[in-house]
């Protein structure tokens, strides 16, 4: 990545050993020059590293199979080296960004192993991290300079890119070779590499890319091995995980559903690879949030930045009353005669670390004085490309010429989420001596984001009888308490009640408390009230009358439930449900018997007694038996109920009777004594029986003697007959007289 005026970002290689041969002798003639011994001019050595690094970009790709080139390489390298430690770690040449060995006169380097962690959003943004692959293996030719390409498709998350990490399973026999970028499907461009890893094989195989991997490091630093443009490369050993070239917070706000792709170009011929897969981490927000763009918050005070030594100045602006972070740009007026001297870092309140620029702007001045540092300042720069002249690290510089806008060296996208309210801060590094400026003025253009907080109505419901065991036949009266807890109503709010068949009959009041309404005051059967308005701290209370099927067996459950298209906290305790046995059945039986002859009753006379046997409930009765044992004095006729008679029981097999059923059988007997006869009949049955004192009836009769006939043996009879001739003989004579 360029930071010097003319030389291109990538040198045509001289692959062949008698071009290297050339370039050996003219390596050679320039190690031989010592730095004691030459005037100290800044210029003069930039020219001779942008030289040296024309040299080894010639010689790159021979290293491996020509010793002399390979040696010459080493050599220009080391004096490339030499240069840039006397110049505090410039490096216009872009050979130790990224090289061999990323800015090498900082050590021991500093690894931070973060990978794929989405900056915090508000709870009410409903931030949610979805991860796409694909996993089919897309090859990388070693023939010519090939450019590849993969996609994924996004889908079914939210419509607002909040975060994106990306991991690739990319191998290749020469890292420096590939230009890489990822394309979102509303067409930005952001690049992750470009001619970093160096001879090395593999190192991005497995990188996590994440804005947020480098979150302090500060100037002056001794290394940065977090960004890819400074890692310290090995050969097959991953580097990971790395902030990309650009940010990828210039994809933040897109909606992420549809195509991403992956774009590779190998821009070196001879060596060769393969995408094995490459992943998405996506992080969306459930709706678009609302943004505010604050007023610019601008320091106009100057900060010198002194000639001598390696001076560190800051200048602080403080923010207050504002937001989460969405996005930050930063303007700087900073002068200076010599601008690759200047590292330059931005500090949240939070205390996170961004680092606009490190030794950006060769030997020019004053490029600094008035840029604008912005993510989003490069958005459609697709690879292969020569030059990205948006970006710090690649800008073609001139001489007293505002570069700007510019992306800066690291991501201004990992404020993003943080609270912005405290002191910001610019820290500006000069780490060469005899060059001097100052901060005139900067400032800060920040938009934070809130989301609607979802309206919460916490709901519950509770549902009781008070009882365990309910009776067949019976009623139990159930309550039904639905509330409100807030924080705000739940309008509208429905409360449903589906009895259980057993309850045959329901009937219900309800009453309201804390200004609920919608409710039904009174009403039958299931309970659906779905026009409910629950305020926070109402509820509405219903008091249900089920009447129990007679024939219920089992357990009687019911459940209740209230609900709402109100967001609910805890849904746990949306229902509630009354479970009770039934206990053992009971019905009262009772039973009547009455006589049904009139009039006096003489021995030999025929009765007839009706036996009625009732089930007042309150459950279905079975197994219902009528038994009438007759006492001396009567005997046994029939009946027109089918019982049987076994001397001297007469058994009546009534079977099943519903609830408020009856049945009646007459029996017949015959009076065989005179006196009284007191006659009695029971009933039982299955069912237990609450009140066994009307299971019996009796009717008392007293038996009369029969009337006496007189009798006339055979002399009577004669004398009668004689009698009678008499009389009529008699009275025949008088009417003869007459």
């Amino acid at each position: 990545m360029a930071d010097y005026a003319s030389p291109p970002r990538r040198f045509a290689g001289l692959r062949h050993p008698r071009q290297a041969c050339a370039v050996i002798m003219a390596v050679t003639l320039l190690c031989g020059a010592s730095l004691a011994s030459a005037a100290f001019d800044k210029n003069a050595m930039h020219q001779e590293m942008l030289s040296l690094a024309q040299q080894m970009g010639s010689l790159g790709s021979q290293v491996r199979t020509n010793p002399q080139a390979a040696a010459a390489y080493r050599a220009a390298e080391d004096r490339y080296r030499q240069i840039s430690a006397s110049l505090g770690g410039d490096d216009p040449g872009h050979v130790l960004s990224g090289g061999v060995n990323a800015k090498a006169r900082r050590s021991p380097l500093k690894v931070r192993k973060i990978g794929k962690v989405a900056p915090a959003a508000p709870a009410a943004c409903g931030a949610t991290t979805t991860n796409f692959t694909n996993s089919t293996p897309t090859a990388i030719s070693a023939t010519g300079t090939p450019v590849v390409t993969s996609t994924i498709v996004v889908s079914g998350v939210g419509p607002f890119l909040y975060d994106l990490d990306v991991t690739t399973f990319l191998q290749h026999t020469f890292s420096a070779d590939l230009d890489v970028t990822i394309t979102s499907p509303a067409g930005t461009v952001v690049t992750l590499t470009t001619d970093n890893g160096s001879t090395f094989d593999d190192v991005f195989n497995g990188t996590v890319w994440d804005d947020n991997t480098d979150p302090d490091t500060q100037v002056p630093y001794t290394a940065n091995n977090n960004l890819v443009v400074e890692h310290t490369y090995a050969n097959l050993t991953l580097a990971s995980p790395l902030v990309p070239e650009e940010p990828l917070g210039a994809f933040i706000g897109e909606d992420p559903n549809g195509t991403w792709t992956i774009t590779i170009s190998d821009d070196s011929n001879l060596d060769a690879g393969s995408l094995n897969s490459w992943s998405l981490a996506v992080t969306t927000l459930a709706s678009v949030p609302t943004i505010t763009t604050l007023p610019t918050m601008t320091q106009s005070t100057p900060v010198a930045i002194p000639t001598a030594g390696t001076p560190v100045v800051t200048s602080t602006i403080v923010v207050a009353g504002a937001g989460r972070v969405l996005d930050v740009n930063a303007t700087t007026f900073l002068q200076h005669t010599f601008s690759a001297d200047l590292d330059v870092t931005i500090t949240s309140p939070a205390g996170t670390v961004v680092t606009l620029t490190t030794d950006n702007g060769s030997t020019f001045d004053d490029v600094f004085n008035g840029t604008v540092w912005d993510d989003d300042a490069d958005p459609d720069t697709q690879v292969p490309y020569t030059a990205n002249n948006n970006l710090v690290i690649e800008h073609t510089y001139s001489n007293l010429t505002l570069a700007s806008p510019l992306v800066p060296e690291e991501p201004l996208a990992a404020f993003t989420g943080e609270d912005p309210n405290g002191t910001w801060t610019l820290t500006v590094s000069d780490d060469s001596n005899l060059d001097g400026g100052s901060i005139n003025s900067w400032s800060l253009d920040i938009q934070t984001f809130t989301c609607a907080v979802a309206a919460s109505a916490d709901l519950s419901l509770t549902k009781t009888d008070g009882v365990a065991a309910v009776a067949p036949g019976g009623s139990t009266i159930y309550t039904i308490t639905a509330s409100n807890a807030g924080p705000d109503e739940a309008n509208p709010a429905t409360v449903t009640d589906a009895f259980p068949a057993a309850c045959t009959s329901v009937s219900y009041t309800s009453t309201v408390t804390g200004g609920a309404t919608g409710n039904t005051a009174a009403g039958t059967g299931n309970i659906n009230d779905a026009a409910l308005n629950l305020p926070a701290g109402s509820s509405v209370t219903y008091t249900a009358t089920c009447t129990i099927d007679p024939a219920a067996a089992g357990t009687l459950v019911n459940t209740a439930t209230v609900s709402s298209a109100t967001a609910d906290p805890d849904p746990a305790n949306n229902s509630a449900t009354d479970t009770d046995t039934f206990s053992a059945a009971s019905a009262d039986l009772s039973l009547t018997k009455t006589l049904t002859t009139a009039g006096t009753i003489q021995v030999g006379d025929n009765v007839v007694y009706a036996l009625t046997v009732t089930n007042n409930g309150p459950a279905n009765a079975t197994g219902v038996t009528v038994t009438d044992t007759l006492p001396a004095g009567l005997a046994y006729v029939s009946n027109d109920c089918g019982a049987t008679f076994a001397n001297p029981t007469l058994t009546w097999n009534v079977g099943a009777l519903a609830v408020s059923a009856s049945a009646t059988c007459h029996l017949t007997a015959t009076v065989t004594q005179t006196g009284t006869i007191v006659n009695s009949a029971s009933a039982t049955g299955n069912e237990s029986d609450p009140t066994p004192g009307n299971n019996a009836g009796q009717v008392t009769i007293s038996g009369q003697p029969a009337a006496i006939i007189p009798t006339l043996d055979s002399v009577g009879l004669a004398a009668l007959a004689i009698l009678l001739a008499v009389s009529a003989a008699f009275a025949l004579r008088r009417k003869r007289q007459v």
